[in-house]
Order: C-alpha cells, then structure tokens, then sequence
C-alpha cells in the first residue's frame, strides 16, 4: 500500500496518509464544499481542493468521533 506525506499547517509534518478511493454522490459533495468556508480557520487555504475536502471529512470525523460516537458507546 503507498503512503504520502503532505507538509502543510494543518496536517502534522510527515503524517502518513492512506490513500483511498472515496465516492461521494452530487449532494454530498455540496455540502462539503459548504461547509469549507466555515471552517476556514482549521482548513488550509492554500491547499488543493481535493485536499480540503480530505482536511473537511477528518475535521467532521473527528467532531463527530467526539461528540457522537462516544455519546453512543456510553448509552451502550
């Protein structure tokens, strides 16, 4: 499996990065394009797009991680 490393300010310098193929449906990916201005702060701006939409899913799987997931194993 190749690994890549990005150097920019908000991935880890040398962080490894599994590239896989993800497929999103038309309405998705709007609201992922949304949802990038909102969160301009923790998102590079002079990242690819394709890189601020990997930076935008890890940021929503991490708050959700957080806030949801753990709230579920809780009331497990």
């Amino acid at each position: 499996m190749e690994k890549n490393t990005i150097n920019n300010e908000n991935i880890q310098k040398n962080e490894i990065l599994i590239p896989k193929r993800v497929l999103f449906d038309e309405k998705t990916l709007k609201m992922i394009e949304m949802m990038i201005p909102a969160y301009k702060d923790e998102i590079s701006n002079v990242a690819k797009e394709n890189e601020k939409i990997n930076q935008m899913i890890k940021l929503a799987i991490e708050k959700m991680f957080k806030n949801d997931f753990l709230n579920k194993i809780n009331n497990f």
